[in-house]
């Protein structure tokens, strides 16, 4: 009894207290505060993508397919990491992007579908690297290849093993970049609930395009050769040229490497001695052309002209010129064997300042056909025929540049 007393007397105690609460809220219960909600901002990025320069040919022929497949990195000027997307739209791609600035980069198909360049520090726009992968190692013992002269000069990288590191040419690729300034709005605007409208009507939309123009230069290399008819077979490397190219950058490396360059054609163009009833001599060039990411960016850096390719594709190029600031920094090293098949003679010849540019077709040329003169000019010296054939290569004739087999 003396317990249900205590707690009666507390219980009165506290009802003055409720009643207060009670009075409180209901004269304060018609004074609402209006309901906000966070209003996210993106911005929706559209890129459309023209791939009328993919071919070198397409301008000309503009049936010319598209690739079948693309891949996409925005980049954030803020030194986060890229996402990349690949996709089989190939003329349009749509994202959402948060608040930044990016630099969008697009190439065709993916990096895993390429088989002789490898994709190098493709998380941070400016070591996006696309480069040559390793074709071969060359030994000390190939010195009977290409000459001791073609492994001692400088530019040229050597391995730590001692041997010459042979790099592939570059495969067919197109690429384009460029910057977007995405979004200039905040994250702590709010607006009454009551107002809000659909998540897609927050969004604004920029559409960016874009114009892949290939990336590798074709290079052509014409070189004048006495005695052309004792000639059977030319190997050949290249050294000088650039390793790879800085996608986003839009510029060649710095690092030389050693392209392999063989199977050459044959031209003459001359009329032939004859002797006895033997063809002596006669005269002619070689040529070969291949793939390259072109001359190194130091070389070429101050040519106002390279910079402007994409003006050049989507306007017009400039003349033909030469790249003179290349100056002993290109070298072909050429190594014949004769037609009797054992004999071998090296050539090895400096031509950088020789290199010409020609813009509306991506090519770069060294031709010495009228530079070599006299004494410099690759001489061939007479050797008997193998199996008493009078010469053992695949010769193009002057004249109307078709390939002739002769003494196979």
């Amino acid at each position: 009894m003396k317990t249900y007393n205590k707690y009666m007397k507390r219980i009165a105690k506290m009802v003055p207290a409720i009643g207060a609460a009670a009075l409180m809220l209901t004269t304060n219960s018609c004074e609402r505060r209006e309901l906000y909600v966070y209003q996210d901002y993106f911005k929706q990025v559209e890129l459309q993508i023209d791939w009328r320069h993919y071919d070198r040919d397409k301008v000309k022929y503009p049936h010319t397919p598209d690739p079948s497949g693309m891949t996409v990195w925005f980049y954030p000027t803020d030194g986060r990491k890229a996402d990349h997307y690949t996709t089989s739209e190939v003329t349009r791609y749509e994202t959402y992007l948060s608040q930044g600035t990016y630099e969008a980069l697009v190439i065709d198909y993916s990096p895993e579908e390429y088989f002789k360049q490898e994709f190098i520090g493709m998380d941070y726009a400016n070591t996006a690297k696309v480069q040559s992968t390793p074709a071969a190692y060359q030994s000390l013992e190939d010195e009977p290849l290409y000459g001791a002269d073609a492994f001692s000069k400088a530019l040229m990288k050597k391995e730590a093993n001692g041997f010459w590191t042979v790099y592939n040419q570059p495969e067919k690729m197109a690429s384009d970049t460029t910057m977007l300034n995405v979004l200039t709005g905040k994250y702590d605007h709010y607006i009454p609930y009551e107002e809000r409208d659909t998540y897609q009507a927050t969004l604004t939309k920029q559409v960016f395009m874009m114009d892949p123009l290939i990336i590798p230069w074709q290079m052509r290399i014409r070189i004048p050769i006495k005695g052309i008819y004792y000639l059977y077979e030319t190997k050949a490397t290249v050294a000088g040229l650039a390793d790879g190219y800085f996608l986003a950058e839009d510029h060649t490396s710095d690092d030389p490497c050693l392209i392999e360059a063989d199977d050459w054609e044959v031209y003459v163009t001359d009329t032939l001695d004859v002797d006895a009833d033997r063809i002596i001599g006669g005269t002619g060039y070689i040529a070969k052309t291949f793939d390259t990411w072109g001359l190194r960016n130091s070389l070429w850096a101050n040519y106002d002209q390279l910079k402007n390719r994409q003006k050049w594709a989507l306007e017009m190029a400039p003349p033909p010129f030469f790249i003179e600031a290349a100056q002993n920094e290109l070298r072909v090293n050429i190594a014949i064997k004769l037609r009797d098949r054992k004999t071998v003679k090296y050539f090895h010849i400096d031509c950088g300042n020789l290199v010409q540019v020609f813009g509306n077709e991506y090519a770069l040329s060294v031709d010495l056909r009228d530079v070599l003169k006299g004494d410099d000019i690759p001489t061939l010296p007479y050797v008997e025929a193998v199996n008493g054939m009078d010469f053992g290569g695949v010769v193009i004739p002057w004249k109307d540049g078709k390939k002739v087999d002769v003494g196979f």
